[in-house]
């Protein structure tokens, strides 16, 4: 069995083409982690972490923390082993990890290589494609940036669209509502997202003021803060004609209490491999389906492709698939998960000397 025997680090910085963001949030650039974890029978591991908003600490100082706190433990270690261990952290031990994604990436991604199987398969899967929707992050962009953002969506094929609502002014919702359907057709699936910006009684208020406007909403994410279980139990009830999508910020035990509470018509699961597929099978005991939010380099597709009654995975064509030799394929409204061992994604390495930013 390979044992963990080498690592690198690369501090990344992406300028996007167009600022991105929702009711809340506005982002320009992404900082990006990227970790090679390497055995000592020469297979290499790449992982992935994301920071938006702020920039990363300094290359120096994140190789410092983790070196601190976790090669101890990895180093020698078993990349199987890794891969499946539980932990449960306790008091101080919360949040201490460092790049906790990047690493349980890289070690997936050694895993498949060992076992010469692309991901999807290793996790059961048979079919590597999925259904995709096109996701603008289009609040504050213009009208008609929107339109072209839309038309980029529409030409590559895609039958789903999810766009931002939540501005203060409905109209503006029922506006880019009616972009949406100019553009696409009014045959594609429209998913609208909130982002927490309204109270129960504003989310039910508004969506059945796009109903009345002859809005037929695939779904609605996020309408209200993440935590009111109660609150998205009476949405569900109270707006029967489309579908509450939530769960995308809550952790495994916040998921469980939504579908205790009734809450969720589709459980929005994506980052943690073993969370998101613990958190999709207590989905499937509610008899709830799941759909897959954006994940970096669009490797989610490989856990999209392993699991039973998944809706839709989420694609918003960012600035990191820069760094791939050959992205994640998107066609006729459908994901294609690599047929490569591992998640398949090979750094481009002339991309990664471009965007590093070590200091």
């Amino acid at each position: 069995m390979p044992t963990i025997a080498d690592y690198k680090l690369h501090r990344v910085r992406l300028e996007l083409a167009m600022p991105i963001g929702d009711s809340q949030v506005e982002f320009a650039v992404h900082w990006m982690t990227v970790m090679e974890l390497t055995t000592d029978d020469g297979l290499t591991g790449i992982g992935f972490d994301l920071q938006q908003g702020k920039p990363t600490p300094a290359l120096a100082q994140l190789e410092a923390q983790f070196e601190y706190n976790m090669w101890p433990v990895l180093k020698g270690s078993n990349s199987f082993a890794e891969a499946l261990r539980i932990t449960r952290p306790r008091g101080g031990n919360v949040g201490a990890a460092t790049l906790p994604q990047a690493v349980e990436t890289a070690v997936w991604d050694l895993m498949g290589k060992a076992a010469e199987l692309p991901l999807y398969r290793l996790l059961g899967g048979t079919n590597p494609s999925v259904p995709a929707y096109g996701s603008t992050l289009d609040f504050h962009l213009s009208d008609e940036e929107f339109r072209r953002r839309l038309g980029e969506f529409k030409t590559m094929g895609f039958e789903g669209i999810k766009i931002k609502v939540g501005h203060p002014d409905v109209e503006w919702d029922l506006k880019r509502m009616a972009i949406a359907h100019e553009v696409m057709g009014q045959d594609a699936d429209l998913m609208i997202d909130a982002n927490e910006a309204w109270s129960p009684k504003e989310a039910i208020r508004r969506c059945h003021i796009f109903q009345n406007e002859g809005f037929d909403i695939f779904w609605i994410e996020d309408p209200i803060t993440r935590e009111d279980y109660a609150g998205y139990a009476q949405l569900r009830g109270e707006i029967p004609f489309t579908r509450i999508n939530t769960g995308e910020y809550l952790g495994f035990s916040g998921k469980r209490r939504l579908l205790e509470a009734g809450g969720v018509d589709v459980v929005n699961v994506h980052g943690s491999f073993g969370m998101s597929r613990a958190a999709a099978h207590l989905a499937g005991d509610f008899g709830i389906p799941v759909s897959l939010g954006n994940t970096i380099m669009e490797i989610g597709v490989h856990l999209a492709a392993s699991l039973p009654e998944v809706l839709y995975l989420e694609f918003s064509d960012l600035a990191w698939n820069k760094l791939a030799k050959e992205p994640v394929k998107f066609e006729n409204s459908r994901a294609f998960a690599p047929d490569r061992p591992g998640h398949g994604i090979e750094l481009d390495r002339d991309a990664l000397a471009e965007f590093s930013c070590p200091e």
